[in-house]
């Protein structure tokens, strides 16, 4: 009993001691009108009010972040930089007791004045070709904005970006200012172009011996090459160099980036030329050319054609790297796209060959010849053609041999028959097969780009598509229309049929259980790949609202990018040979989940787009089973899409389909069921 009794009176004591040597309560901090948020370069008084009344009223004022705001000691903030910032006022009778006061310090407003005039200054008014000079420019008065745009009288002469004039060949030009969004609000210079001198070689070229066309394929990176030859084709110019074919008899050379200031070349003229080796992705090149003589001999070639070649072996076609080649293949498999490079494969004989459509590798007005001519073509139709012999890969076992294709009249293909033509303008006639309960309007076209006299008329077999406006009517439940195309060309018709899923509406209410909205995804690395998730392989990451486990397979986390530069982060999965390796987004967390919804387009690849389907499990993901909706996401922009779930299902997961496509991204997964109203 006695020891009970000391330990209560120890403990009532500790309790008196506390209580007798602090007086100060608490702390409040006030502003007139409350004010949150103040702009760089505003003050702000801040009023500390110390509790009870009677206890000493004088405080410690501090900053935690003075790169933000300062204070004073009599509780002047002022704000110095953008950010979040606390202010923070300590009882100087008592400084464990504290109070803070939240700031936003934000940009402060610029008052701009608008321009009067604007002045070009230099030090110079003549450049030589090859070089650059540097202009600037002030716009008056100093209040006004900037910003200026530059242009050029003549961009063959003259080119100018930010200020900088680089000379392009012999002339006159004249570079104007213009203050931005004030066009008449000029100032010009006359600029004279002068000849550039070439720079001095690093060798003595007339002294090295002319190197061999196995020289060329087998030597290493920097080995000096000297060839001479005839340039059979010139690619087009970017940036005062230009890539071209330069052939001796049989043997082709690849010459990279020649500066054509200094060292032009013409189609049809012989030249000797020295540079240096470089092997690029499977391409062996003749780059940093700095000797280029005209020869007044008249150098000859020939086509190579290639019979009895395997044109699917790089060693085979090696003898013909860098030269124009021949001969007539049947076409495998062919996918335009009239908006970026691409590729399509044909059979030589019986081996395989690659040939590759690029816009930087011809003309404008050949890039389109060529493409309505495979447009118009069919698996299977033979053609005769002449390219330059090339080969690309990323490693040697990827290596492959390809032609690039040049011109038009290069390739000749036989006439397709009325019937042919629609097989395959049919082929290439694709629309969406799963249409979102967010979107309204289907586009059903009536002609297809590069079959001209093809035409395609739409009938429907369900209200909820309507062919003739496109509007779509999303019904109580999912709907699978069955829209037909008939294809008419020279009085022949061509019928084709596409299974179209019009998902449901849902104006059900929501709670949101889980969310992947990947906002608190780490920073990215110099290529836009987040340190959250930056490979393709397997692995689990901890994100969202509330934070959860999300099993990421074949997929990674990036910024988005392109066209849509915003600083967000999206999920790039992958489709894949089997399932076990395509890409997939997966809960970890077991649930009552009722709805998956997600943010889904198209990344990279061809039209065709991606397969998606949704799994589910009832138990701990020992056995998981597939929705019978899947989706096929053929969109750009991002588009909503929503299944419903069965009953009891406990984890979810959103699943590329195997085989269909390459890279997509995926963006701000949710995971919800009913409880109560959400919107995106």
């Amino acid at each position: 009993m006695k020891k009970l009794f000391i330990l209560v009176v120890f403990v009532l004591s500790l309790g008196l001691f506390i209580g007798c040597n602090s007086s100060i309560e608490g702390i409040t901090i006030e502003s007139e009108g409350n004010v949150r948020e103040i702009a760089v370069n505003e003050t702000l008084e801040l009023v500390a009010k110390v509790f009870p009344e009677s206890a000493d009223q004088t405080v410690l004022w501090s900053s935690d972040l003075e790169s933000v705001a300062t204070v004073s000691s009599e509780g002047i903030v002022t704000a110095v930089g953008v950010g979040n910032v606390n202010i923070i006022a300590k009882a100087k009778a008592d400084e464990s007791v504290s109070q803070k006061y939240t700031l936003i310090v934000k940009e402060a407003e610029v008052v701009e004045a608008d321009p009067e005039s604007v002045e070009i200054t230099s030090q110079d008014a003549t450049v030589k070709t090859g070089s650059s000079l540097r202009l600037t420019a002030k716009v008056l008065p100093d209040n006004a904005s900037q910003q200026v745009v530059w242009a050029s009288s003549d961009e063959s002469i003259a080119t100018v970006s930010r200020g900088e004039v680089r000379g392009l060949k012999e002339g006159t030009v004249t570079i104007t200012v213009s203050a931005k969004d004030f066009p008449n609000v000029t100032d010009s210079i006359e600029v004279v172009v002068e000849k550039g001198e070439a720079p001095d070689p690093t060798q003595n070229w007339d002294d090295i011996e002319f190197s061999t066309h196995e020289d060329y394929i087998n030597s290493e990176n920097d080995t000096l090459l000297k060839v001479k030859g005839v340039v059979t084709y010139v690619y087009p110019e970017k940036d005062n160099a230009v890539n071209y074919i330069i052939q001796n008899g049989k043997d082709g050379y690849y010459v990279y980036a020649q500066d054509i200031i200094n060292f032009p070349v013409e189609v049809g003229k012989s030249y000797e030329i020295g540079g240096f080796k470089k092997y690029y992705n499977g391409l062996s090149e003749i780059v940093k050319v700095e000797y280029c003589k005209e020869l007044e001999e008249e150098l000859s070639y020939e086509v190579n054609k290639l019979e009895n070649v395997d044109t699917s072996s790089v060693e085979a076609m090696k003898p013909f790297q860098g030269s124009l080649v021949s001969g007539t293949a049947v076409l495998d498999s062919v996918k335009v796209s009239l908006e970026k490079a691409y590729s399509f494969y044909a059979k030589v004989g019986e081996y395989s060959l690659q040939f590759r459509v690029d816009s930087s590798y011809c003309t404008a007005d050949d890039l389109d010849k060529i493409n309505q001519k495979l447009l118009g073509s069919a698996p299977g139709a033979t053609f005769n053609f002449t390219g330059v012999m090339a080969a690309f890969g990323y490693s040697a076992s990827s290596t492959k041999p390809q032609i690039q294709v040049i011109k038009a009249d290069m390739l000749e293909f036989e006439e397709l028959s009325t019937e042919k033509l629609l097989e395959v303008s049919a082929g290439v006639l694709n629309i969406t097969e799963t249409i979102s309960f967010n979107v309204t309007t289907i586009d059903l076209p009536s002609v297809i780009d590069g079959f001209s006299g093809v035409t395609v008329t739409w009938t429907s077999d369900n209200e909820a598509i309507n062919v003739e406006t496109g509007i779509v009517t999303h019904l109580a439940s999912d709907v699978t229309c069955k829209l037909t195309a008939k294809l008419t060309c020279n009085g022949q018709e061509y019928i084709k049929e596409f299974n179209v899923l019009v998902v449901a509406s849902d104006n059900t209410e929501y709670e949101v259980l889980a969310t992947l909205d990947l906002e608190d995804a780490l920073d990215a690395d110099k290529n836009g790949y987040s340190l959250t998730k930056k490979g393709y392989g397997e692995g689990v990451i901890t994100l969202g609202t509330p934070s959860h486990n999300w099993l990421l397979r074949n997929a990674l986390i990036a910024r988005i990018s392109g066209d849509k530069v915003d600083g967000r982060f999206s999920i790039r999965a992958k489709a894949a040979s089997t399932k076990d390796q395509t890409g997939r987004i997966e809960i970890q967390e077991a649930g009552e989940y009722n709805v998956v919804q997600f943010d889904t387009a198209v990344y990279g690849g061809d039209d065709e787009g991606i397969k998606v389907a949704i799994e589910y499990t009832f138990d701990d993901g020992a056995t998981w089973v597939s929705a019978e909706q899947v989706i096929t996401v053929n969109a750009r922009e991002l588009e909503t899409y929503r299944v419903k779930l069965p009953e009891g299902s406990k984890r979810v997961a959103i699943v590329v389909v195997e085989n269909s496509g390459p890279r997509r991204q995926v963006l701000r997964l949710r995971f919800q069921r009913h409880r109560y109203p959400f919107q995106l």
